[in-house]
């Protein structure tokens, strides 16, 4: 077989392939054969139909099967001879049968980007310390006391820092409402009726719980705040909201001592020395994560950035459409109409796009990462994690495996289990250096 090969941009490329007369026969005889053993046709016994009847009687089966393997026999030969890393056949055209016997075509491929790794071990990161100090155990206790906290109402004063306001609020752009200027702004930025505030800047909108502070329950109150410039939705900021506040109750939060009536409250028969330890415990299994997750973007993020190469175009669309639909269904989810979500369509697309560029990216270095440094899945680790699938699913394994077997199921969870070990591999290489946790916040 003579294959020539063209590359081409968005990592795709063209074989054009020409089999011989000779091979052309050859493998037709082969798939004659194969039908021969296996048909029923009248007049002749298994296996001893004459070639000619069955070429005729099986023309399109016959030469769908060999155009099948020719095809399957080029893309082998590409892959080995041209070191051709190919992802999969987009199209087979220009099929013919030559009148003197030769086959020819031509494959459309979507191949793997050919790129070199930079250095990716021993990569320097910063993560904050492991070690959970007394106050942020003590942070963590009085937020669990707050969940057991009585409020008394407060009649004989007024609303100060600290208390916790109920109020009925309604905010204006201009005279206008904030959901006709700022139609993308959630509810609760516009009005509420009987909301619970605790009189503290980072309940809500800075200078809001300012303005309210001296007010005495009945009192109404006109507040105006400016949207910070680190507000998380970046079209909300730098609007001025006028508020109109009516203080409808004042209360005091009255937390519980710290003692071991407290800790059987929280968890029957346990004392505070155990609740402590428990609770710290489970503090450093989050800060784990987290600093494995820290760990993990820094050195992704700097492997990312010492590379740059072409993406094959078909699985980034593939993976930004699965985005959209990820990010349109969570809006749903949120209560947010279809409306506004067609008005934000091309943010998005965007967002889902850029998103899906350095997933594919990742993905592909991952995958070579993996094969440098030779990691592989030991049987025994595929069949736990499918183990642990069917657990999670309350499904019997045999009747998982089946379901996977059908689905390539095994192969997605090969290759998951891979590049979590991949990972893991880059996360112990890496050189990390313990820092104030505000030096990571970026």
């Amino acid at each position: 077989m003579i294959i020539n090969v063209e590359r081409l941009p968005e990592c795709k490329a063209i074989l054009r392939i020409e089999v011989s007369d000779k091979d052309t026969k050859s493998e037709r005889k082969v798939i004659v054969g194969l039908y021969a053993s296996q048909a029923k046709i009248p007049g002749f016994r298994a296996g001893k139909t004459p070639s000619s009847i069955i070429e005729k009687r099986f023309k399109v089966g016959i030469e769908n099967e060999f155009e099948e393997r020719i095809v399957k026999q080029a893309v082998q030969q590409a892959t080995e001879n041209e070191k051709l890393d190919i992802i999969r056949v987009t199209e087979v055209r220009d099929q013919n049968h030559n009148s003197d016997g030769t086959y020819t075509a031509t494959i459309e491929l979507v191949t793997a980007p050919e790129f070199s790794l930079p250095d990716y071990k021993g990569i320097d990161v910063k993560v904050p310390a492991s070690a959970v100090t007394e106050e942020q155990l003590s942070e963590a206790l009085d937020q669990i006391r707050e969940r057991f906290a009585e409020y008394n109402d407060i009649e004989d004063r007024a609303v100060a820092l600290q208390d916790f306001a109920v109020i009925d609020y309604k905010g204006s752009i201009n005279g206008k409402t904030v959901g006709e200027v700022l139609p993308s702004a959630p509810a609760t930025l516009a009005q509420n009726s009987g909301f619970w505030l605790k009189m503290a800047d980072e309940s809500f909108l800075p200078g809001f719980c300012e303005g309210l502070a001296g007010a005495k329950c009945g009192d109404t109150r006109d507040v105006s705040v400016t949207i910070p410039d680190d507000y998380p939705a970046e079209e909300l900021r730098g609007h001025t909201i006028d508020y109109t506040v009516e203080l409808k109750e004042i209360k005091e939060q009255v937390l519980p001592d710290l003692n071991d009536e407290f800790a059987g409250k929280v968890e029957a028969g346990k004392s505070l020395e155990e609740i402590k330890d428990a609770l710290r415990a489970q503090m450093e299994q989050q800060r784990e994560g987290y600093r494995r997750e820290i760990i993990t973007n820094q050195v992704l993020d700097k492997i990312n950035s010492d590379l740059d190469f072409e993406l094959p175009q078909e699985i980034v669309m593939r993976e930004t459409q699965s985005r959209v639909n990820d990010i349109v269904n969570s809006n749903s989810e949120r209560g947010i109409s279809e409306n506004e979500i067609m008005e934000n369509q091309e943010k998005i697309i965007q967002s889902a796009g850029e998103q899906a560029n350095m997933s594919v990216k990742t993905s592909f270095i991952l995958e070579q990462i993996a094969e440098a440094e030779d990691i592989k899945v030991s049987r025994e680790e595929l069949l736990g994690r499918v183990a642990e699938i069917a657990a999670r699913n309350n499904t019997p394994v045999k009747k998982l495996t089946k379901q996977l077997e059908k689905q390539n199921g095994f192969g997605r969870i090969y290759n998951g289990l891979r590049i979590q070990k991949t990972l893991d591999f880059l996360r112990e290489s890496a050189s990390i250096t313990e820092v104030d946790p505000e030096e990571t916040k970026d």
